[in-house]
Parts: structure tokens; sequence; C-alpha cells
């Protein structure tokens, strides 16, 4: 399988790169140019993905957007790596339950921000998925027990966002966790074309 990551160095292209290398799979990285909500930098012509956002995911000539539904893919395409429930699994449910969760909640919630103001439906979501994630990670364990492509998405969040996530604990532990990882390390270091040798 012939794959290029079509990446912007520090954005949600990054953790990508960090479920590539806990796959351990065969990849190149395109670095491309996004327009920053801060007005900083351009839309880049070389990008394939049909908003000029990241991650775009080009495999065997077609392209994939959309994280959630390229972390599907992948794992899927990877079931040595055992970061997903394969679908005879019978937690798969659990697993798209989560991911839908992550797009529909987590994100929506995110992207809305406090500062704009939330709904009802969305406070009363979040809060719901606030206590289920707690109660996943509370003993020093991940979303599915084992470490998982739910732990990339959602702890990348926390890693990235701290400052709009819940404060404390278990998440402060959970993040020093997923944060230790050996793979997250070579993900950091292919992040920007300075750093990748």
């Amino acid at each position: 399988m012939s794959m290029i990551v079509h990446h912007a160095p520090q954005s949600r292209s990054t953790r990508l790169l960090w479920l590539l290398e806990e796959l351990g799979a065969d990849y190149r990285v395109h670095y491309v140019e996004i327009q920053r909500r801060d007005g900083q930098g351009r839309t880049d012509p070389a990008n394939p993905h049909p908003l000029k956002q990241v991650p775009a995911v080009e495999v065997d000539g077609q392209v994939l957007i959309e994280s959630v539904l390229i972390f599907l893919f992948l794992t899927d395409r990877h079931p040595e790596a055992a970061l997903a429930p394969g679908p005879a699994d019978p937690r798969r449910a659990e697993y798209l339950s989560w991911l839908g969760l992550y797009n529909n909640v987590l994100e929506t919630v995110l992207t809305s921000g406090p500062s704009t103001g939330w709904t009802e439906t969305q406070k009363t979501a979040y809060g719901a998925l606030d206590q289920r994630w707690r109660a996943a990670i509370q003993d020093g364990g991940f979303i599915l027990g084992d470490f998982s492509a739910l732990d990339i998405l959602f702890g990348s969040l926390l890693q990235w966002f701290r400052g709009a996530m819940p404060a404390g604990e278990p998440y402060d532990s959970y993040v020093q966790r997923i944060g230790a990882r050996p793979a997250l390390k070579r993900a950091w270091a292919k992040d920007s074309p300075e750093g990748h040798v």
C-alpha cells in the first residue's frame, strides 16, 4: 500500500502521524500549508484536500479526509497493530460509538466553544461524555482498557487544547501516560520538515 500523508505542522494532522507510528505503517509525509484560525498561513494549491485542510491521506491514488474516518480506515487496514477492535470483535460497537461521540460531541463542543455559547443540548451531551471518559480512564487505564486509536484521538485534544478541556484528575495522569509513548515522540520528530530527516 502506497500512502502519502498531507500534513501541516502543529495541526490536527499531527495525531495522524502518531497513529501511523503506532501502527508501524509505511508512509511518506507531504508537508503543506493551511490557513490557520489566527489568520496565519495560506491555502496551499498542492494540498489535495477539497477544503485545503488537513489531514488528508492518499492511499493508492485515492484521497481520504476527516480524522475519524481516516482512523477507522487505517486501523482496519492494520489489524496486526491491535489498535482497534475489528469488525468481528464484540467491542466493535463500543469502539464505533466512541468515534461517534468524539466527532459529534467533543469536536462540536470545542469548535463552538464557551465564548460563542453552548446550547443546553451540547452541555448535556458534553457532561455525559465527560462522565463516561472519566470512568474509562480513572484507574490508570485507557478508553477501551488497553491503549487504542481512541486514546490518540481523545488524548490529542487533551494535550493540545488543555485549557479548554476538563482540569485535574483523572485527565492529568492520562495525558502523562499517553505523552510518554515512543510513537508520539517519533511523530513529533516528523511534525515539521526541519525535524524530519
